[in-house]
């Protein structure tokens, strides 16, 4: 947690710098909402003095203006102040908001994984929503709180200074248990931003499982799971709420003192003729309406305690690693990829082991094993979302390590299980990103054999949902198939890329990929049989390790191979 003084200010100060212009005028307007509200003030002093006791008839036609005059340019002020400061709000945390899912997207995949997508979310939108109105209300009504109270303070001082002591020393008192409760506030911070990403976790769990839930009779339980974490974050609000509204009361007893002092003392002046009425009043409005600004700046001193752990949780996810993506980029397309005495660790466990094999272009490899066996850890390693923890992957006889990440994954095609729908149309999820072009779209999505988009009223424009919701399994993985074709890239990567589809349609898409894998180099992960009849190597892995590897004919014969499949002899 940030413990630095001016630690979140200080972090903001180089978005400050970019909006310098704006923050110029918005201060302009904040001074200006303080000197006319002094001037509101001390316009007590005329009033009383020429309008009243001395009935100055000339004072009767001026002072109304000057009234209207001040009050008229103390509301223009107030505009400029508070929509400047919220452009400059919005600006700032437009700019958080955008780099923070610019670094996330760009993170290193093991410096991303140990975090909840609840808790990015949370970070990203609910974090910097708090930032926002730390930096478009807190901020400014700290400041122009404070300019109020440095010039009513001149005004009382010029008035009489004397009696101006009364207000500056209880002034002085109250700074004492605000610092208190700024050390409290910043402290329930943290718990109450984690609150909200409970909450978070408990609802992405349970609208994303809703059928289990309903299946399993289990509502009632995740209802109570739910409250149990709003309370909690109810509890931690409250106490901010505590802490911040404690200020009032105090603010209260202070003022109570200072104005009663000024009562008091001002009186005895005013009745031995040393201060005249017009003085008094003028000094008493000044004083009365230094109790709004004070109580302002000691309400949003604490408030602004709050930006520190904000920051923190900002800057977080902000210095999470970056890929390297400054590294020379692969020259040619793949010819060849090894993977040389190659293992991978995730904590104590060890994911794979010491594999050795090779795949070259145009070959067609693929890798077989139960679930666990370590299929999908190959293929994190071979898109450098993690590094071997021994060994390493050539390239062209080039590390991987030493490659530009971004130019390696240009060249790969890949369908995962999941298929990967994004909530845009038909079409739009096949090209994803590419420049469009009719013959190759045409020809990937005949090949993929989407003619299910015909069905659709819109067609190819048809929008698919979250994640492709409003298509059936098939649909979705014949459409990421699709988009695999459209990319047309050197290297095909399907893991369990019809794992959703039916006998026939499996049996179609087969005979379009036996066209493609005799143009591509292909890696094959599957569990299906008919899936790698036709690859030129089969792997077979067991527990991170190759346990048997070589054609199909001869690999199919081995007892690692019968057992993997449940075959018998």
């Amino acid at each position: 947690m940030a413990t630095k003084k001016w630690y979140g200010l200080k972090f903001l100060s180089k978005y400050f710098k970019q909006y310098k212009t704006t923050i110029v005028f918005a201060l302009i307007s904040m001074a200006g909402v303080a000197i006319t509200s002094a001037l509101t003030a001390y316009i007590m002093k005329p009033l009383l003095n020429n309008l009243f006791i001395e009935k100055n008839e000339q004072m009767l036609y001026m002072i109304p203006l000057i009234i209207i005059s001040i009050f008229s340019a103390r509301g223009a002020f107030r505009f400029f102040s508070a929509y400047l400061s919220e452009k400059i709000g919005v600006e700032i945390t437009q700019d958080i908001r955008a780099k923070l899912y610019e670094k996330i997207l760009n993170s290193k995949m093991d410096a991303i994984e140990h975090k909840s997508l609840s808790d990015i979310n949370t970070r990203v939108i609910e974090t910097v929503l708090n930032l926002h109105q730390i930096i478009s209300k807190a901020i400014p009504k700290y400041l122009i709180g404070f300019m109020t109270i440095l010039a009513l303070v001149a005004t009382i001082l010029y008035l009489n200074w004397r009696l101006s002591l009364f207000a500056i020393i209880f002034a002085v008192i109250v700074i004492i248990p605000v610092k208190v409760l700024g050390k409290r506030v910043k402290k329930h911070v943290h718990k109450s931003e984690s609150y909200v990403t409970e909450l978070n976790e408990r609802i992405n769990e349970t609208f994303n499982n809703l059928d289990i839930v309903k299946v399993y009779n289990q509502v009632d339980n995740e209802r109570v799971k739910f409250s149990k974490y709003l309370k909690e974050y109810k509890k931690a609000l409250l106490k901010l709420v505590k802490y911040q509204e404690l200020t009032s009361p105090l603010m209260e007893f202070f003022v109570s003192l200072s104005v009663a002092s000024v009562v008091f003392f001002g009186g005895y002046e005013v009745i031995h003729n040393r201060m005249s009425v017009g003085d008094f009043f003028a000094f008493l409005t000044a004083l009365m309406m230094l109790y709004s600004p004070i109580k302002t700046v000691t309400k949003y001193s604490l408030v602004i305690n709050m930006l520190d752990g904000y920051i923190d949780r900002v800057e977080n996810i902000l210095n999470l690693e970056q890929e390297d993506n400054t590294k020379e980029r692969l020259s040619s397309e793949i010819e060849e990829i090894e993977f040389i005495n190659c293992s991978l660790k995730i904590k104590d466990k060890k994911i794979l082991n010491n594999l050795n094999f090779s795949i070259k272009r145009g070959e067609t490899i693929a890798i077989v094993g139960k679930t666990g066996a370590g299929k999908s850890s190959i293929l994190t390693l071979l898109f450098g979302f993690k590094e071997p923890t021994s060994g390493d992957i050539l390239i062209n006889k080039k590390s991987i390590k030493d490659i530009n990440l971004l130019s390696l994954r240009e060249q790969i095609s890949y369908v995962n299980q999941a298929s990967g729908i994004f909530n845009i149309s038909i079409k739009d999820n096949i090209i994803y990103g590419l420049d469009y072009d009719e013959h190759r779209y045409k020809r990937a999505i005949e090949l993929a054999h989407c003619e299910f988009i015909g069905s659709f009223k819109e067609r190819d424009n048809f929008i698919v949902g979250e994640g492709g919701k409003f298509l059936s399994g098939g649909q979705r993985q014949r459409i990421a198939l699709a988009r695999a074709l459209y990319k047309d890239a050197p290297l095909f990567i399907l893991d369990e890329a019809t794992s959703a589809l039916d006998a026939n349609t499996e049996s179609l898409i087969q005979d379009s990929l036996a066209t493609i894998m005799k143009q591509k180099t292909t890696l094959i992960i599957a569990h299906r049989l008919q899936t790698i009849k036709q690859a030129d190597i089969v792997i077979v892995l067991s527990e991170g390790k190759i346990v048997a590897s070589g054609g199909y004919d001869e690999v199919s014969k081995t007892k690692e191979f019968k057992k993997n499949f449940a075959l018998k002899g």
